[in-house]
């Protein structure tokens, strides 16, 4: 076929690599037999061999032959797995489950770039900026919601338009340009098909929440001069709630009695289990009249047992008149033993947390080619999609109020004394739609001229855009400010800020502090605002390679070619937002601001020596780029590759090289701001005594004497040390001017064995990345967390982010929070990969392993000052898979086993001369801070029905995975993130949704 053939000699991946050497010669590797096709099948094989993308070369490989290692993820293999969603598949290889990731889950939990529900790749845990996707060869532009959008959404592509994922494991900006950091990650789609068909699956947990559906159709056309390929998918993700999982529940201290397995945690009376620990709700912080603080809080009895388990006040006096006289159904708790066991600290509406959010997308996916003639065809490809999901949460909200003896006019609370009540909300949710627009349309063909032969082109522009909006429940900070120490009814005033009417509000009131607001309450308090972000990408590019000229060992290869880039955002927070105007979060500017690339690439390809003893084949592979942006300056990039075929059996494969990266455009633009944090929200220091009561915090902590130490920023806080009302001015802004590119270095070095006839392949490759000038921000918390968590306390530069004012007991007065640039960030270690079959009586069976050993992941704030990761959890050192496959005419048989190495967030203490022990309310135990050895174990049987019609092409498959019902390890809150007493890490998704069933069924015609 004419088509298939000019394919074979123009296709160009998005920024060019050499042309075919004398690598081509070699024997490509045997892979498993399969079921002999007919002729369709070999007519549609044939096209497919011609459309070939390939990942950092122009050499059809894979991961056994190339020059980079490149990893190899496939549709199928998903499909086996019961995964539709191409998170997942991603996410669980080798060179990202050893490093958190960001998914709907993270995203929806946790401040990320991007927004809640975004998810993206960070290849070796080195960042999803750092991590360069491309779909078809082609850089794929940004999607997401907020100012955070940098980085590709896996949403926007579904598992249903793949064929596979190249996963290319080493630097290579000289190749595809900024951000290619870590690595490149291509999204390759079905191309070759000349027919259709429909594909439908779910997958349901044993238990309910956390079900997933998917209806997919493709259909494509071949002609003699063209092909046509649309492709159509809905995608449905149920919200799997925290109370659907016993496990995602309620947190405990999770302490253990040292040298046995017997949990000592605080039991509650009520339940006659551990005490739950998720968030405290329903409770009066007590201050004196001069904001010292107090142990003890006010409770009301909702449950009318209270009296069974403690007094109503201390039984000591000196103890009970600290406190003033309060309403009727009012207990302090937290002041001794028994009354902490009976905190109320599990809300209802904890239950409803969503852990894995709502979530539904609509994707449509188009692309042809038809040839002009004269060896020169166009192209197109075209990609719709709408991503709409649902976080719902809760929060906690207070307020300062007096006692009615300072003239309080609406609690009944008698003493000298300032109060806190302390509310909860389910007024916290949040929705995304995010709409993503993606065009390319090109030329390329190929031409010969003078002694140039077959020489390949390929000029083609794209246009990618992001329209997404962003709405979440918002408390108003006037209207909360208001009810703040109050000596007078405000009714027939209106707020300051939004101008609504004032409502007089009693915080103390028992409904009120339980999250059961009147409809007045919520008019008055609440508010819902709407934010927008657009992100467009505009580019064009060409490239030209093929042969210069014959050398004793082969052809001489070359690429030339060109990429011109715009990037442009314009984010708008909702109108409270801007406004600064959102109770307990920061306020924000309008993030708007535009680059522009402008970059010119060459590459070579030189065979150096072949057909000699102990080298059958030597190639040298060289590449350089030089890249000049707006906002950050020029930079050169360069890539070295070494390729040493020693025998039939032995390679070695070796490449160095430098990547670039500009800061994002929302690094660079993030509108300066101002706002005022309360302590509460950002100071680790605060109430170190009542948390050692609580037995959340032991003294010897390095927290606790960091935070009390006279070497320490503004001379050390008090061990009782509450905050008081006290606001921390936080600075934050986008680094334009001052900001870097960041520059990195990378090496691989590996070694491939092909035994002849053994049908065994084997790769290991050492691999070594380093960034320098790594641009960050750490957020408020996040700072002083790293203050006084740093291995350097006191001397770490980060402690002099922000300052404490001795004149209000050491509170703090400014975080200085914009972008900057930070010393280094370091990641070594090896990748291991294995395939291996063999054809018996009965079938075949297919073997394959792929395994991840990190030696080193560090990063450096500033520099001599680092911190290691290696080990901890979420960073665990080793990360593997194997699979095992049985192919009997039809049949297809899978087992799979995916597993997480240990963690451990202990060793840091013991390190420091801490005992690992702690002394809680004269109970002495461990608490639990590691991760154990954790695997996955998935099964699948599938049956194909050869042939069309009614009867034949039809494909049914189903199975089991997280066969055995793995849980998430479990660990103490104290120590680690957690959702119960799970921890909350991208490594353990598959657990979160339980053992679960999956079912797939597609009729091909």
């Amino acid at each position: 076929m004419r088509y298939s053939r000019l394919l074979t000699t123009t296709v160009l991946s998005s920024l060019g690599v050499f042309v075919a050497t004398a690598a081509l010669a070699q024997t490509p590797p045997q892979t498993a037999p399969q079921p002999a096709p007919d002729a369709e099948e070999q007519e549609s094989q044939a096209t497919e061999l011609g459309d070939v993308v390939v990942t950092g070369s122009r050499i059809p490989q894979n991961e056994f032959t190339s020059p980079s290692p490149v990893q190899v993820l496939t549709s199928d293999r998903a499909e086996q797995r019961g995964l539709s969603d191409t998170v997942q598949l991603l996410q669980s290889s080798t060179l990202a489950s050893g490093s958190p990731q960001v998914n709907s889950t993270i995203s929806s939990a946790f401040v990320t770039d991007g927004g809640p529900g975004a998810a993206t790749i960070s290849l070796r845990g080195l960042g999803a900026n750092r991590t360069l996707v491309l779909l078809n060869g082609r850089r794929a532009g940004p999607a997401g919601t907020r100012g955070g959008v940098s980085a590709f959404d896996l949403n926007v592509i579904p598992q249903s338009a793949i064929n596979r994922i190249d996963l290319l494991k080493d630097g290579a900006s000289s190749i595809y340009g900024s951000d290619a950091v870590a690595g490149v990650v291509n999204l390759i789609t079905e191309r070759a098909r000349d027919g259709g068909e429909m594909t439908a699956f779910a997958s349901a947990p044993f238990d309910q929440g956390g079900e997933q559906y998917n209806i997919s159709g493709t259909f494509g056309k071949q002609f003699d001069r063209g092909y046509v390929n649309l492709s159509a998918d809905y995608y449905r993700q149920e919200k799997l709630a925290a109370g659907e999982r016993d496990y995602l529940i309620c947190r405990n201290q999770y302490i253990t009695a040292p040298g046995t397995n017997t949990r000592v945690d605080r039991v509650d009376p009520r339940t006659g289990q551990p005490q739950c620990t998720d968030l405290t709700w329903g409770n009066i912080y007590v201050y004196g009249a001069d904001f010292s603080g107090r142990a003890g809080r006010f409770q009301f009895d909702y449950d009318g047992d209270l009296g069974r388990y403690i007094p109503t006040r201390p039984t000591n006096p000196a103890t009970s008149a600290l406190y003033p006289t309060a309403p009727d159904g009012f207990y302090i708790v937290n002041y001794d033993a028994a009354s902490r066991s009976v905190v109320n600290n599990l809300s209802d509406f904890a239950r409803e947390e969503s852990i894995i959010p709502e979530t539904e997308r609509y994707t449509v996916f188009g692309e042809g080619a038809y040839e002009l003639g004269g060896g020169v065809e166009a192209y197109a490809e075209l990609l719709l999609n709408r991503r709409e999901s649902r976080t719902d949460s809760y929060r906690q909200f207070w307020n300062y109020v007096y006692t009615s003896t300072f003239g309080d006019p609406l609690n009944d609370f008698v003493g000298p004394n300032i109060l806190s009540p302390t509310a909860i909300t389910d007024h916290f949710d949040a929705s995304q739609k995010v709409d993503y627009t993606r065009a390319v349309v090109g030329l390329r063909g190929n031409f010969s001229i003078g002694g140039l032969n077959n020489w390949s082109w390929d000029v083609f522009g794209q246009y990618s855009r992001s329209d997404a909006e962003y709405t979440n429940d918002v408390i108003l900070q006037d209207a909360v400010d208001s009810t703040s120490f109050k000596t007078e009814l405000c009714a027939g005033q209106n707020l300051p800020g939004t101008n609504r009417p004032c409502v007089d509000v009693d915080f103390t009131r028992p409904g009120f502090l339980a999250g059961d607001l009147t409809d007045a309450e919520r008019a008055f308090l609440f508010d819902t605002e709407t934010g927008t972000t657009v992100y467009e990408q505009t580019y064009v590019e060409g490239s030209l390679a093929g042969n210069l000229f014959e050398l004793p060992a082969g052809p001489l290869g070359a690429a030339f070619g060109f990429h011109l880039r715009k990037d442009e955002i314009v984010d708008t927070p909702g109108d409270v937002t801007l406004a600064n105007n959102s109770w307990g979060l920061s306020g924000a500017g309008v993030t708007q601001g535009s680059d522009t690339v402008n970059e010119a690439y060459v590459e070579l390809a030189i065979p150096l020596l072949a057909d000699l003893p102990y080298v059958q084949g030597l190639d040298l592979s060289l590449s350089g780029r030089y890249t000049d942006t707006d906002t950050s300056g020029d930079a050169t990039t360069y890539k070295v590759g070494l390729n040493w075929k020693i025998s039939d059996t032995i390679r070695v494969r070796a490449t160095h090289g430098t990547s670039f990266r500009a800061p994002a455009l929302f690094e660079l633009y993030l509108a300066d701001q101002t706002s005022f944090v309360g302590q509460r929200n950002i100071d680790p220091c605060l109430n170190l005594d009542q948390r050692v009561a609580d037995g959340v915090l032991a003294t010897t902590d390095p927290l606790y004497v960091n935070c009390t130490s006279a070497a320490g920023p503004g001379g050390g806080v008090a061990s009782d040390f509450t905050g008081g009302v006290a606001s921390a001015e936080v600075v934050t802004g986008g680094g334009l001017g001052v900001l870097e590119p960041e520059t990195s270095k990378a090496t691989v070095i590996g070694l491939v064995l092909t035994p002849p006839d053994s049908n065994l392949s084997v790769a290991l490759d050492y691999f070594e990345i380093k960034i320098e000038d790594q641009v960050d921000v750490l957020g408020a918390g996040g700072i002083l967390q790293a203050c006084y968590l740093s291995e350097n306390f006191p001397s770490d530069p980060i402690c002099n982010q922000f300052d404490r004012d001795p004149t209000l007991d050491g509170a703090i007065s400014q975080v200085r929070d914009s972008y900057l640039n930070i010393a280094e960030q370091n990641n070594r270690g090896f990748d291991f990969t294995a395939r291996w079959f063999h054809d018996f009586d009965w079938g075949t069976l297919s073997l394959d392993t792929q395994t991840t050993w990190t030696l080193e992941t560090n990063q450096s704030t500033f520099a001599d000052f680092s911190t290691d990761f290696l080990g901890d959890i979420g960073s665990p050192k080793l990360v593997g898979n194997f699979n095992a496959s049985i192919n009997r005419g039809p049949w297809t048989a899978f087992w799979g086993f995916d597993w997480i190495g240990p963690q451990d967030n202990r060793p840091d203490r013991i390190r420091n001369g801490q005992s690992a022990f702690q002394v809680i309310e004269g109970r002495q135990g461990l608490i639990k801070a590691d991760a154990e050895f954790t695997g996955f174990h998935s099964v699948s049987l599938s049956y194909r029905s050869e042939g069309s019609g009614l009867t034949g092409g039809w494909t049914l498959s189903g199975g089991v995975a997280n066969l055995f019902d793995e849980l998430p390890p479990a660990a103490s809150s104290v120590a680690v993130g957690t959702t119960g007493n799970s921890i909350l890490s991208s490594q353990y998704q598959e657990a979160y949704y339980g053992r679960r069933a999956f079912l797939r069924v597609s009729k091909s015609f």
